[in-house]
């Protein structure tokens, strides 16, 4: 896991973070559940969450990042899964 997918999702959950209304926040662990059958954030959190880190990515590198599409929610592990496996995802996306 780099540093800098790391990095991104951490500024991007400090944000959320800090405007949760209802005192709920995202644990910034790597194993913490993000999307899934087995629990998750809520969706409003993830979609929130997943704007932020489009942002974060064009501000920290420049690139412009559209996250979540077909292609993407329908992969057999989705990147969503935990912080760990969209850190990886995102590192992916950066090094594009």
């Amino acid at each position: 896991m780099s540093n800098q997918g790391l990095t991104i999702i951490h500024a991007a959950i400090d944000e959320l973070n800090a405007q949760s209304d209802d005192g709920e926040t995202i644990a910034k662990d790597p194993a913490t559940r993000l999307f899934g059958t087995d629990g998750g954030i809520d969706s409003l959190a993830l979609v929130n969450l997943v704007v932020a880190l489009e942002n974060h990515i064009e501000e920290t590198t420049g690139k412009t990042v559209i996250l979540v599409h077909e292609d993407v929610m329908a992969m057999e592990n989705n990147p969503f899964n935990t912080i760990a496996t969209l850190a990886e995802y995102l590192d992916g996306i950066i090094a594009d």
